[in-house]
């Protein structure tokens, strides 16, 4: 009976150290690791504009002489009216008309001498046959001598010289798709007289270089002249620029 007694005491014992253990706490926390976060790589797209390369810019000529050739101007030598033809102003232009073909022309002239230069000039024929010269004279002396730069209303052109009345064919009648033909086509011509060296283009496009030692310098005049033995020829012209080379 006394053995028992210990017995179940002991029994008792561990029952409430056993009850005891279940409601303590072990003191042992559990901590939730914070995550780190991960670096965010930010892209940014810059754009670089490049800085132009300035264009060169253009040398600017001197301009010897201009005349829009709408009223006549002192410098010019008079209105010329006579049976083989005549010189006139009309609607803002210079007309020159040839009456008597196939020899000769008319012209009209400035009278101031140049030497070397770059002559530009519009002209149009408005009236007459296709057929015909429409151009300068450059370094002339007098109506004998001079340097022709000719196109036709018809698609040709020539470079002439004349000297003491003596005709030559620097370059002879050449077509050239260059030139607008018809009545009433605007062709620019351009001259550039550089030395012994000439050189003709037409609306932009080069057509012939020639060179000759005849004539240093001279004056400038605007010409036409009719090919066909019955029909005249009327032609007018405008912006005449003359600058140094």
């Amino acid at each position: 009976m006394k053995n028992w007694q210990i017995t179940g005491f002991l029994a008792i014992l561990i029952l409430g150290f056993i009850l005891m253990s279940g409601c303590t706490s072990t003191g042992s926390t559990s901590t939730t690791p914070v995550a780190t976060p991960t670096p965010q790589i930010v892209y940014v797209t810059v754009t670089v504009t490049p800085t132009p390369t300035p264009s060169p810019s253009a040398v600017s000529k001197t301009v010897l002489f201009s005349d829009d050739l709408s009223q006549w101007r002192s410098g010019w030598e008079e209105e010329y009216d006579y049976s083989d033809g005549k010189t006139f102003y009309s609607g803002g232009s210079l007309h020159i008309r040839d009456n008597k073909p196939p020899t000769g022309s008319i012209y009209h002239t400035l009278n101031r001498n140049f030497n070397d230069f770059i002559l530009d000039v519009d002209t149009k024929a408005v009236a007459g046959t296709l057929n015909n010269f429409q151009g300068v004279f450059v370094r002339g002396n007098g109506e004998e001598n001079y340097y022709a730069f000719l196109i036709s209303a018809d698609g040709y052109y020539n470079i002439q010289k004349n000297e003491n009345d003596n005709l030559v064919n620097l370059v002879g009648g050449t077509r050239s798709g260059s030139i607008k033909t018809g009545t009433g086509a605007t062709n620019h011509i351009h001259v550039e007289v550089n030395k012994n060296t000439f050189s003709l283009s037409v609306n932009g496009d080069h057509v012939r270089t020639v060179t000759d030692n005849t004539f240093r310098e001279g004056t400038v005049s605007m010409m036409a002249n009719s090919l066909t033995s019955d029909s005249f020829s009327e032609v007018v012209f405008n912006n005449l620029v003359i600058t140094q080379i």
